[in-house]
């Protein structure tokens, strides 16, 4: 006779939160997503585990990492088109071509993504560099 006893509705939410906070609390987890979201949201890392075990089931949560590092280059990129006025420049006025405007985001973004530079240095040069071509 079998002796197999299926978990409980309680056992099985329990279950899923263990299994939720392992993921949360990996190193990568913590490193990557954790600590940088909490600070920019300014709230506890334990509030926003919180939320994401709230707002994401199993396979969303396991999915997110490598989808974060892969956002991570557009993002910046989009900071930087905003912070330059890029949308002005060559959206709006047309001063500087879509190709000029990608070309300037992403030597910034691999500045600041690859060789670590401070995004607020980044931009400064960045400006100086875009005012330099524009007065071309």
């Amino acid at each position: 006779m079998s002796t197999y006893k299926p978990n409980t509705e309680i056992e099985n939410i329990e279950l899923l939160i263990t299994m939720k906070k392992r993921i949360l609390h990996s190193y990568k987890w913590r490193e990557d997503v954790i600590i940088p979201f909490a600070k920019e949201l300014e709230i506890s890392t334990d509030e926003l585990e919180e939320i994401l075990m709230k707002r994401l089931d199993m396979s969303s949560l396991e999915a997110i990492n490598p989808r974060f590092e892969s956002s991570q280059l557009r993002c910046i990129k989009e900071r930087i088109h905003a912070d330059l006025r890029l949308c002005w420049l060559c959206d709006v006025m047309n001063i500087i071509t879509k190709e000029k405007s990608t070309i300037i985001k992403n030597k910034i973004a691999y500045e600041i993504l690859e060789e670590n530079k401070p995004y607020d240095k980044a931009i400064e040069e960045g400006r100086k560099n875009l005012l330099e071509e524009i007065m071309k």
